[in-house]
C-alpha cells in the first residue's frame, strides 16, 4: 500500500473520531439542557395549596363597671360554644393588670364559661400589662384553612405571549375556598359516616312501595295520561 493511501486512511479515521467526539458532546449538552428544565407549577391547586394551621380566635369584652351586661353574657356563651365546636384546647381570659374591675369581669366571664359544661382546668384567667380602660380579652386556638396571600402583580400580562398563568391567577379563588371550609380538619381526615335518619328512610320506602306508576314513567301512557 502506498504511503499516500495510509495518510488518507489516517486522516479519515481522525475525521471520524473528531465527528464522534462532537456528536457525543452535543448529546451531553442536549441531555443537560433537558435535565436542567425545572418543573413549574401550573394548576391553581399547586401554586396556592390550602394548608391547615392553628390560629387564635379572639374577643374583647369591655366592662368598666366590673359586671357583664345581658348582651355581653350572650356573647361570652356564644364564644364558649364556638370553642367547644372547634375542638376545645382551653380558653384564656386576660384582664388588664391595672384594673380591679377588669379582674372582677374576668372572674364573672370564667363562671359563665364554666356554666357551658367546660371544665375549670381548661379556663385560664391571667393578667396582661394594660391600664384600667383596656378590655378583657378572650381567646382559644382552633384549626383554620389558609393559603398564600394575594397581590403578586410582578408579571406584565400584556407581554405574556406563552399565555401562561400569571402569578396572581387563581389566588382569590383558593382564598375564598379556604375561608368557606366549615371544618378545616375535613381537609386532613375524612369524616365518619353519620347514622341513617330512620324517619326519612321509612318515608322514602313508603313512597317507593305505594307508587302505582313505579317503573312506568317513560311509557307513552304515563306521558299522555291515558
Amino acid at each position: 500500500m502506498r504511503s499516500s493511501d495510509n495518510r488518507t486512511i489516517r486522516a479519515g479515521k481522525a475525521a471520524l473520531m473528531t465527528l464522534g467526539a462532537a456528536l457525543m458532546l452535543t448529546g451531553c449538552s442536549s441531555y443537560d439542557e433537558i435535565m436542567m428544565d425545572e418543573y413549574r407549577p401550573v394548576s391553581v391547586q399547586e401554586r396556592f395549596p390550602i394548608r391547615v394551621e392553628k390560629a387564635a380566635v379572639k374577643m374583647g369584652v369591655a366592662a368598666p363597671t366590673g359586671k357583664l351586661k345581658p348582651d355581653q353574657v350572650n356573647g361570652v356563651i356564644a364564644f364558649a360554644n364556638n370553642a367547644k365546636t372547634a375542638g376545645l384546647s382551653g380558653i384564656t381570659v386576660k384582664y388588664p393588670s391595672g384594673s380591679a374591675k377588669g379582674r372582677a369581669t374576668a372572674n364573672e366571664i370564667a363562671r359563665v364559661i364554666a356554666g357551658q359544661n367546660i371544665p375549670r382546668n381548661m379556663i385560664h384567667v391571667e393578667s396582661y400589662a394594660a391600664g384600667a380602660g383596656a378590655p378583657v380579652q378572650l381567646s382559644f386556638m382552633r384549626k383554620v384553612a389558609i393559603t398564600t396571600e394575594c397581590g403578586d402583580w410582578s408579571t406584565n400580562v400584556g407581554f405574556n405571549y406563552e399565555n401562561e398563568p400569571y402569578p396572581n391567577f387563581g389566588c382569590a379563588y383558593q382564598n375564598n375556598i379556604a375561608a368557606m371550609v366549615a371544618n378545616p380538619e375535613d381537609l386532613e381526615n375524612p369524616r365518619g359516616m353519620s347514622p341513617v335518619l330512620a324517619a326519612n328512610r321509612v318515608q322514602v320506602m313508603k313512597v317507593y312501595f305505594d307508587n302505582k306508576t313505579a317503573g312506568d314513567y317513560y311509557t307513552l301512557d304515563s306521558v299522555t295520561g291515558n
